[in-house]
């Protein structure tokens, strides 16, 4: 820890000191006035018990526009969402496990399986955390030079996977791997690995990001840069999903009339498994609330593109879903089901007993569809 120590001489202290005693206090904006002890409690009361947390990445990835939108759409007299930058998905898993006063993270459904898989943070992931909702693909991007003209023109040359420990780092080296193209990794934040691909110091730059990513919108048609194609083979099809970018979100990395193939893993958002009875708990399962509440206003412009892409009744299996989410989406899903049966909402209690039978059998049937 860095101190930082001022040294005053005696006098000129004591002085000031004398000063201060025989002068009123000023309020001013940076000494505000003591409030009196009740007040002040309520202020504390207020402010943090419905206060939600949300670690999402840099200001480089959706994650964060996505957070802010949450911050904007959801806030209110009853809730509050606090953004936090983060550092991707694989350190907001650890956060969201460890680290204080963070309720909820963004993700990859990727990061989950590699440390469920590693047990590097805890034996028993997937009962310490719970899934709230998987949200959009994200896509896999890779910047280079117009010489090189395919994924396997980099081998054996400098590619960026983006910091040491992020989720870009441990599932470029995934796909590279899976794809046999060996590269000499290296490791440095986006915004400096492309001024290193202009300047001809690496090869390419590598990070998932979902589209538009804000990371690319400074790069110039004069950069002479593109994005590369990522082919869909079978050793990515049981982990990845098929993708594409479009020259409409990026025409200086895609040429005109052109779509880019590559492939997409998907975020989700996380919480820990709280007990239902804690303080915790309660406050992530009104943020659950307004979420499911607010859902189509998060589609709205000027919202980014990627919520259109985002559907909660998708499942996440081997993974639990955050009870009050799991609650809402069943209560969502059992109004559908009375809304398509005559009687609908207006059904008596013995009619909607029987429907809910009959709503299980209806709800087993339409998960084997998906």
């Amino acid at each position: 820890m860095l101190a930082l120590v001022l040294v005053v001489a005696a006098g000129p202290l004591v002085l000031a000191q004398k000063v201060a005693e025989r002068t009123p206090m000023v309020l001013t904006p940076d000494r505000p006035a003591a409030l009196p002890g009740r007040l002040e409690d309520q202020w504390k009361a207020k402010l943090n018990a419905n206060t939600v947390t949300i670690i999402a990445g840099s200001p480089e990835e959706t994650s964060l526009d996505v957070a802010h939108d949450l911050a904007v759409v959801l806030n209110g007299d009853d809730l509050r969402v606090l953004p936090i930058v983060g550092l991707g998905g694989a350190q907001n898993i650890r956060d969201v496990l460890y680290l204080r006063g963070v309720d909820v993270g963004i993700t990859s459904t990727q990061m989950l399986r590699y440390f469920a898989s590693t047990g590097e943070l805890t034996a028993d992931l997937d009962q310490r955390l719970n899934y709230i909702t998987r949200l959009y693909p994200e896509e896999m991007h890779v910047i280079a030079s117009r010489n090189i003209k395919s994924l396997q023109d980099l081998a054996g040359k400098k590619v960026n996977f983006s910091e040491a420990g992020s989720s870009t780092q441990i599932t470029s080296r995934d796909v590279f791997g899976l794809l046999s193209v060996d590269v000499q990794e290296v490791n440095m934040n986006q915004s400096d690995a492309i001024v290193a691909v202009k300047n001809g110091e690496i090869a390419a730059t590598v990070f998932f990001s979902g589209k538009p990513s804000g990371a690319l919108s400074h790069v110039a048609a004069s950069d002479n840069l593109h994005l590369l194609e990522i082919p869909y083979t079978r050793t990515l099809e049981n982990v990845y999903l098929p993708a594409q970018l479009e020259h409409a979100l990026y025409p200086n990395l895609v040429d005109d009339g052109q779509s880019i193939q590559t492939i997409a893993i998907d975020s989700v958002l996380i919480t820990n498994n709280w007990q239902p009875s804690s303080e915790r708990y309660r406050r992530v399962a009104k943020f659950v609330e307004n979420l499911f509440a607010h859902f189509a206003d998060l589609q709205k412009q000027p919202r980014h593109p990627k919520w259109k892409e985002v559907d909660f009744s998708r499942e996440l299996p081997g993974w639990q879903r955050f009870p009050a989410a799991r609650e809402l989406l069943q209560q969502a899903k059992f109004d559908q089901f009375l809304a398509m049966r005559q009687g609908g909402p207006q059904a008596t209690p013995a009619d909607k007993q029987r429907l809910f039978k009959e709503f299980l059998e209806w709800s087993q049937t339409e998960a084997k569809k998906h």
